[in-house]
This record gives C-alpha cells, sequence and structure tokens, in this order.
C-alpha cells in the first residue's frame, strides 16, 4: 500500500496519509508523495486540495525512525529537515485552496501540515499541539512563524513553550480550525467545503486566495488594501489583465 494515498473526487484531489501504525508520519516517500500531489494541483479541472490522514492520527510530524537513522549524516539529516520546510511552503503557495481534514492527533509536523492549508476543519477526537519542547527540540518546518498569524503570539507562545495539547473545540475556539463536527462526518465537511470553493470562477478564486494569504501572512494593513484595490481593478480588465496581475503575484512570492 501507497504510503499517500492520491484520490481524485470531481474538482477535489485528495491526500490521504496512509502509515497508521507509524502515526502517519513524514518519511522521504511521504513527502515526495506530498508533492506529487501539491504538483496536480495543475492538472484540468482541478479547484482544491484536501490532506487527512487515516486511523487515530492526522499526521506525528517528521518520521523519527528515519531522522535518527540519518543522525551520523548531519548533511543529510539537513537535507531532511529542508525538504519538509519545503513541503509546508509549496502547500502554503499551492494554486488552488488547500483544506485540512484532521481526522485525529496533529503534532509537532503534523501541526505544520495544518498550518500550511488554508481551511482546517476537524475531527471531534482530533488533538493538536505542537509538542516540540517537550522532547527539547525546536520546530522546523515553520510552526514558530506560521502559529502566531493563525492565533495570535500569547496563545502561539503558550502552545510552543508548554507542549500542551489542544481539544478540537479548543482549537476551534482559538481559531485555528473553522469548524469541528463528528468523525463520521468529518471527510463529508471537507468536501462540502472543497465544493463551495470549487462552485466559484477559477481566476476570482486565485485572485482571492492570493489576497488572502497575503493578509494572514503578516502583512500590514495599508499593504494589503493597495493590493486589494489593484486586483480589483485588474479583475474587471478581462483574461489577460487577470493573467498579467497572477503572473506578478506569483513572482513576488518566489522572491520572498
Amino acid at each position: 500500500m501507497s504510503a499517500v494515498e492520491l484520490e481524485r473526487d470531481g474538482a477535489i484531489l485528495w491526500a490521504r496519509l496512509r502509515r497508521p501504525e507509524a502515526g502517519n508520519a513524514c518519511s522521504s516517500e511521504v513527502m515526495e508523495l506530498l508533492e506529487q500531489w501539491t504538483e496536480r494541483a495543475h492538472d484540468p479541472g482541478v479547484r482544491a486540495l484536501i490532506l487527512t490522514g487515516s486511523g487515530a492520527t492526522f499526521c506525528a510530524g517528521a518520521d523519527l525512525t528515519e531522522a535518527t537513522r540519518l543522525l551520523a549524516d548531519p548533511p543529510a539529516l539537513l537535507a531532511f529537515l529542508e525538504r519538509g520546510r519545503a513541503l509546508v511552503q509549496r502547500i502554503r503557495r499551492a494554486s488552488v485552496p488547500t483544506i485540512a481534514a484532521v481526522n485525529g492527533a496533529a503534532f509537532a509536523g503534523g501541526l505544520e501540515l495544518l498550518l500550511a492549508c488554508d481551511i482546517a476543519v476537524a475531527a471531534r477526537s482530533a488533538r493538536i499541539g505542537d509538542r516540540h519542547i517537550r522532547v527539547g527540540q525546536v520546530p522546523g518546518w515553520g510552526s514558530s512563524a506560521m502559529l502566531p498569524a493563525a492565533v495570535g503570539p500569547s496563545l502561539a507562545r503558550r502552545l510552543l513553550l508548554t507542549g500542551e495539547t489542544w481539544s478540537a473545540d479548543d482549537a476551534l475556539r482559538h481559531g485555528l480550525v473553522s469548524e469541528v463536527v463528528d468523525d463520521e462526518a468529518l471527510a463529508e465537511c471537507a468536501r462540502g467545503v472543497a465544493e463551495s470553493i470549487a462552485r466559484h470562477d477559477p481566476a476570482a478564486v486565485q485572485r482571492m486566495l492570493t489576497l488572502a494569504r497575503g493578509s494572514s501572512d503578516g502583512g500590514d494593513v495599508a499593504w494589503a488594501r493597495e493590493w486589494e484595490t489593484l486586483v480589483a481593478h485588474v479583475a474587471t480588465q478581462g483574461p489577460e489583465g487577470s493573467d498579467e496581475m497572477l503572473s506578478a503575484l506569483r513572482r513576488r512570492d518566489q522572491a520572498d
């Protein structure tokens, strides 16, 4: 069985982590398959990506068995960690909206995958935390930057420094997820969000996504207002204007 199952479902492309015996941890194989998942966002007709896990875990983070084997080879270990960070960035910059369907425990790198997605919904049994501090480590894939943007600096520091675990309801109350549903309703909930997005004009979704990502990534209010006005103006200029604006915004993102 593949470590990640990629499934096309109408306008949606699902990625299901299939390593429940290993906490759906991110091995090199998992990262390669998730890279393919983000690339397939460009397939004709794909309008949204959904990431979820299997069993009782969404994702427990990096594969510590593989990482431990690499301890004797520091350059290889660094490459492994950098590949995970690059994967998070690929998800954050996917060409279509990304949705995390958090079916269970999301810890360490699993939290970072959740944070990389544009929208997160959670099963009632989900448990979420950073937990690096519990083993004397720090995040390597972006939690220290993404978490404050998601929940605010004080709550982010609390989660990072205490290593505590949030319930699904805690995550909803703090704005980390947008909805909590019974476990058996999670897939349908995520699908419903994706289908709601897919009904809209793809160019309009891309423009809105670019603006929303820019503001949530810490862009100041003045910057957000300027870009919003410019994008709104270009949207009235027909397909050529829209294509030009999207190309400019992508170049800006790649330069960051």
